[in-house]
């Protein structure tokens, strides 16, 4: 098992929440199989498990089940707008992606077209899809602000068109594209797709309404 990452000490001034930093741990290139890190999800119930590049294994806290209610609120929004628009394929807090660097990813919710579903081979429930589209990553009780920030960056490196990075405690949302400059929004009532995923807007109300953790 692994063990529980240790708490670093909330600065002045900071949101009063039990911060925890990732475990990151140094690989081999090339020593960690998709075999292996699969079982390593499955040994270990109540964290989470990525790979940065192919020399890190990143491990988190779970998100625990506030978290993963506004998971599954944005990803039925998803769903709706995906179903009546454009279709594709929408996950939530479970889909893992395969970045160019060899990143293993696992989004909050995210959205794939048809298209780059096709131009990626399809998923064959044998290794991890491609990045998607939209990704959107939500932050819980325990996470920490600038590393979701930097994983986000990650995603928009690789592929993702879109990225919304919510923080249902400070009520803040940034919100990432390609060659553009991050876009801090203070409690926004809704977030939009345009341009790039046109038609699509998800009302922020219930997941501000989410207080709990």
């Amino acid at each position: 098992m692994v063990s529980a990452p240790s708490r670093p000490p909330t600065p002045p001034g900071a949101v009063s929440r039990p911060c925890v930093a990732p475990v990151r741990i140094p690989l081999p290139d090339g020593s960690l199989t998709w075999e292996r890190f699969l079982s390593l999800g499955n040994d270990n119930p109540g964290y989470r498990f990525e790979r940065h590049g192919k020399g890190e294994l990143v491990v988190t806290m779970g998100s625990g089940r506030r978290s993963d209610v506004r998971a599954a609120r944005i990803a039925a929004m998803l769903v709706e707008w995906s179903d009546a628009e454009v279709g594709g394929d929408v996950t939530a807090s479970g889909g893992i992606s395969e970045a160019d660097d060899g990143s293993w990813l696992i989004p909050d919710a995210s959205w794939m077209s048809r298209q780059r579903a096709a131009e990626s081979g399809g998923d064959t429930g044998e290794g991890p899809g491609a990045v998607t589209e939209l990704v959107v990553e939500i932050a819980s009780w325990t996470d920490r602000i600038a590393d979701l920030k930097r994983k986000m960056e990650r995603w928009i490196q690789h592929g993702a068109l879109v990225g919304w990075l919510i923080d249902p405690y400070d009520r803040i949302v940034w919100i990432y594209r390609p060659g553009q400059a991050v876009e801090e929004l203070p409690a926004p009532s809704e977030l939009a797709g345009d341009p790039a995923l046109p038609g699509l807007v998800v009302p922020l109300d219930r997941i501000w309404a989410e207080r709990g953790r």
